[in-house]
């Protein structure tokens, strides 16, 4: 068999060039560099974890970051076939402000009542 790339006779069953190291085994219609085959596309999808953590987010601060953690997690360990990295980080920054605010006003409340009382 002659190699399409440098013309070199090789066995009939071999599979690459002895001379070039082409793929003899591609379709000619492929070409023949190792290379040229196309790449393979998947579809990627959003993760849900990160949307629950971003909804959660608004409304239980300590789900929103759980959620959002898990989301952020599933993004970065999927090679990109996982979207929604954006969403998790919005949920985590959201869920976190939300449970600094819920302190500061406990704290509010509590100090408000305590002198309160006193008068």
């Amino acid at each position: 068999m002659n190699c399409p790339n440098c013309g070199t006779i090789n066995q009939p069953n071999a599979a690459f060039c002895s001379q070039c190291a082409t793929n003899l085994l591609v379709p000619s219609g492929m070409g023949g560099a190792m290379g040229a085959v196309p790449p393979m596309y998947t579809q990627t999808r959003t993760s849900g974890m990160a949307i629950a953590g971003f909804v959660l987010s608004f409304f239980c601060s300590i789900l929103g970051l759980i959620f959002s953690c898990i989301g952020y997690s599933e993004c970065k360990k999927s090679g990109g076939s996982v979207t929604g990295e954006g969403l998790a980080i919005a949920g985590i920054v959201i869920s976190i402000l939300g449970m600094i605010l819920g302190v500061i006003y406990v704290i509010a409340i509590a100090t408000l009542t305590g002198r309160a009382s006193h008068y």
